[in-house]
């Protein structure tokens, strides 16, 4: 067995963190698509509190002008943001990766879900599947032990 006794609670919980940070990485990971798309694709910048209102687009500055001087350049916190999400996601996958004895291979292809549009959804629900599968094995056994 990969999972021992007393592990079984810190897997469960690896499982929740790293559902919770697929799915919100995963929708940052699309959320940074769509604004890459209007950046490269259309030019614009999404800006927050700007002389234009609360969200608006505001055109991409040509080389040697300045970015508007008031609110906040969303585009780039959207950025920013996700790769935060994304260290907690590895955070996540490394967790789970060491508890339940997994190969190298795995890690890597979790790891690409926080890259790939898409992909953290479909390996968070294949993993899942395998890692809960793994407890069901160890549970009733390490519920016995405990009596």
């Amino acid at each position: 067995m990969s999972i021992l006794h007393a592990q079984v609670p810190l897997v469960r919980s690896a499982l929740k963190f790293y559902r919770a940070t697929s799915y919100i990485t995963g929708s940052f990971l699309l959320l940074l698509v769509f604004e890459m798309v209007v950046h490269y694709v259309f030019g614009y910048y999404f800006w927050l509190g700007g002389p234009n209102g609360f969200i608006s687009l505001e055109p991409v500055p040509a080389t040697g002008e300045v970015l508007l001087s008031s609110g906040l350049n969303l585009s780039k916190w959207v950025l920013i943001i996700h790769g935060w999400l994304y260290v907690a996601y590895l955070f996540g996958d490394f967790r789970l990766w060491t508890l339940l004895r997994w190969s190298f291979v795995r890690f890597i292809i979790i790891a690409l879900g926080g890259i790939i549009p898409f992909l953290s959804f479909f390996t968070e629900r294949h993993f899942h599947k395998i890692a809960s599968a793994q407890l069901a094995e160890v549970a009733p056994a390490a519920e016995g032990a405990a009596n």
